[in-house]
């Protein structure tokens, strides 16, 4: 009998491991390692959460934001980085205000966690693909035809994202036959595809500050990024969580309002009518090669002078640049995608805990909670937060 079984060795499942205190505790992982997911993220540099106010985090959890500042307020980005420097691990932070290991390995980071870890006396069973868990009094967890009996259990399985690193949405079964609902699946934090894409000669081409946009309403800003097969970078990294395969995408080369643009390309023209169009808009910092393609797309000669462009020429300029409609193929699938949204629905799981509201003695951490944040760090933070509120609860609410 175990006092606590814990389900994947995922960033919240080692993280748990490593902080909840006196307790017999089994941690369960299907790989032949520990925490594969945690090795290879950020390309092995491990971007383990972000810069800036607490506060600022709340923003970038998509529509989340009142669910996880509950969260990240009792377990902070300032509280993570004092728990690693408190155990030797040094940090650095990029220019973009992510955090990383000094060493830029996220080894370093897990040697930390498995020695935290070993001084709980954790039993660590390797290569344990667990297939079912039902509860009477106490839990069962089967592993095949092996049983091990728990009375609490912590499900940290992760979601779809990579599912060569195992992360292949088991904890949804467990959760949904202990009867959680799941929010509906997909891949978040990953590129688009776009039909019928004939920018594959501009791959590598880079925007600051470029905006997308499906609605009105709906709206990311960020830097932008041309592949071979559509589009990617923060902007739409973070923005896909939206997107869905089939959906029109509208795509602002430059963050300014049609209006606004048009105004100060139209006094452009006024002030330089003998300047050609291309050294015009070059003054927006666009790249000679990206320009060149756009003006041959609009059938306009780049020695085209301003005194000479006509209106409808100048109105076709300012809608490419401003409002570019796209179509998605498809949005990139989980074999590529850094976090899944969706997930176990958040009004089931006590915030202040991480308890099941429907099964006692049953925790959800990570990123099976439906909960997914955007790329930089949110995502990682919110694994260790969770996982740290649930060991405060079996450690009677220390904040060690």
């Amino acid at each position: 009998m175990y006092d606590i079984i814990i389900i994947g060795s995922g960033p919240s499942g080692l993280f748990a491991s490593a902080n909840i205190k006196n307790k017999k505790i089994l941690l369960l992982e299907k790989n032949e390692i520990l925490g594969k997911k945690l090795l290879v993220s950020g390309s092995g540099q491990c971007n383990l959460t972000h810069s800036g106010d607490i506060k600022d985090f709340f923003n970038h959890y998509g529509q989340k934001k009142n669910y996880v500042k509950k969260i990240l307020l009792r377990f902070s980005n300032v509280d993570l980085i004092k728990y690693f420097n408190q155990r030797g691990l040094d940090f650095i932070v990029d220019e973009n205000g992510k955090y990383f290991p000094k060493s830029l390995k996220s080894k370093d980071l897990m040697n930390v966690l498995i020695d935290e870890i070993y001084n709980n006396n954790v039993e660590i069973m390797l290569s344990k693909k667990v297939t079912k868990i039902s509860k009477e009094k106490d839990f069962s967890v089967y592993c095949g035809e092996k049983k091990y009996i728990a009375k609490n259990v912590v499900i940290a399985t992760g979601g779809k994202s990579y599912p060569v690193l195992g992360t292949t949405g088991d904890g949804y079964e467990f959760a949904e036959t202990l009867g959680h609902k799941i929010i509906s699946t997909k891949p978040s934090l990953t590129s688009l595809n776009i039909e019928n894409f004939n920018y594959k000669e501009l791959a590598g081409t880079s925007f600051k500050n470029a905006k997308i946009s499906i609605s009105n309403k709906l709206s990311n800003i960020g830097d932008l990024l041309i592949t071979h097969k559509g589009f990617s970078g923060p902007c739409v990294l973070d923005f896909s969580r939206y997107i869905y395969d089939g959906d029109i995408i509208y795509i602002s080369f430059l963050n300014l309002i049609k209006e606004k643009f048009s105004n100060i390309l139209y006094n452009k023209l006024l002030e330089n009518p003998k300047k050609d169009i291309f050294n015009i808009l070059k003054d927006f910092d666009f790249t000679k090669k990206f320009l060149y393609f756009i003006l041959n797309e609009l059938k306009i000669n780049y020695k085209e002078l301003a005194c000479n462009l006509n209106k409808k020429d100048r109105n076709a300029i300012v809608d490419y640049f401003i409002e570019k409609p796209f179509k998605v193929s498809t949005v990139n699938g989980f074999d590529s995608a850094m976090v899944t949204s969706g997930g176990i629905d958040t009004f089931e799981i006590d915030s202040k805990t991480m308890q099941s509201k429907l099964v006692e003695g049953l925790f959800f951490c990570g990123e099976i909670i439906d909960v997914d944040g955007d790329t930089g760090g949110y995502n990682i933070q919110f694994a260790f937060s969770t996982a740290k509120i649930i060991s405060d609860f079996f450690n009677g609410g220390e904040n060690n």
